[in-house]
């Protein structure tokens, strides 16, 4: 079963392409997914809530939305790390149906907001077997350890590689290693996985050659159990093709069993002990 681990879906769009006309050609999010899902056989998705004036500032109950008649969609709701909420605003949102929540972690600054956190939040979040995806850079992963030491039974996905930026040739293994230490120093907690995503990121040119030795590295240190596919739809079509964004050439040496757990075989057992533990609770 193939699951994508990233993707986003918008009421009125990305709308920030670089490239024009838009390469969904006039169809809305949902639309263009839906087509994609059934050319490429993806059987479900963890749709990633972002809320932001001039994006869609009611994203998270935009989702939820769509996903009351599409049971394919699994979301983790947008929070502002900023902004702490209660625990009960955490606990309304698992009940609308998210898997977990959603956290940008730019900077250090961002992990000092998300540690004033009050407890009770985490609680709720562990209570549910809850998902937390981050989407943080090396500078801000470095500090999130003893958070990740407390919710162990939450499933925490680090985006996009852990983040480590553009890169125009490709870093020898010593130097990626320097840059996603932080990350890969998480790697021996058993609920921490990272999205093998947004490899624009550090190389916009498919194959993503200067993203392939963080990737070769993310396999050896988390195995195909904790690294999940993960398309980024919509905003790296304005990289490359969607089939593209599942063309990896880090996968075409693995064994068949890894790859399958990794396009979508593990995450969907994520989501099922998700859904168990929202049920419990």
């Amino acid at each position: 079963m193939i699951v994508d681990s990233h993707l986003h879906l918008f009421r009125n769009g990305y709308g920030h392409f670089a490239t024009q006309p838009s390469p969904l050609e006039g169809l809305s999010d949902i639309e263009a997914y839906e087509r994609l899902r059934e050319t490429h056989d993806i059987g479900a998705g963890l749709v990633v809530s972002y809320e932001a004036e001039g994006i869609d500032p009611s994203n998270n109950a935009y989702v939820r939305d769509l996903a009351a008649s599409r049971p394919w969609i699994h979301s983790v709701a947008y929070l502002s790390p900023s902004s702490a909420p209660s625990g009960e605003h955490i606990a309304d949102l698992l009940a609308a149906g998210h898997s977990g929540i959603a956290l940008y972690l730019p900077d250090e600054a961002s992990v000092k907001s998300l540690d004033a956190w009050p407890s009770e939040n985490w609680r709720v979040l562990s209570e549910a077997n809850a998902i937390v995806s981050f989407n943080a850079r090396p500078e801000a992963i470095r500090h999130l350890g003893q958070l990740i030491d407390q919710s162990d039974t939450c499933q925490f996905l680090f985006s996009h590689l852990g983040l480590p930026g553009r890169h125009e040739t490709a870093p020898s293994l010593e130097q990626a290693a320097d840059r996603l230490s932080p990350l890969l120093n998480l790697a021996t907690y058993p609920n921490v996985a990272v999205k093998i995503s947004g490899l624009y990121a550090v190389d916009p040119v498919a194959p993503h050659v200067t993203a392939q030795p963080f990737i070769e590295l993310l396999l050896e240190h988390f195995g195909g159990a904790n690294l999940h596919w993960g398309s980024d739809f919509s905003p790296a079509l304005d990289y490359v093709s969607f089939a593209q964004t599942m063309d990896l050439v880090c996968l075409s040496a693995i064994e068949d069993s890894e790859r399958a757990l990794i396009l979508g075989e593990s995450l969907a057992a994520k989501l099922a002990n998700v859904r168990r533990g929202r049920q419990r609770t």
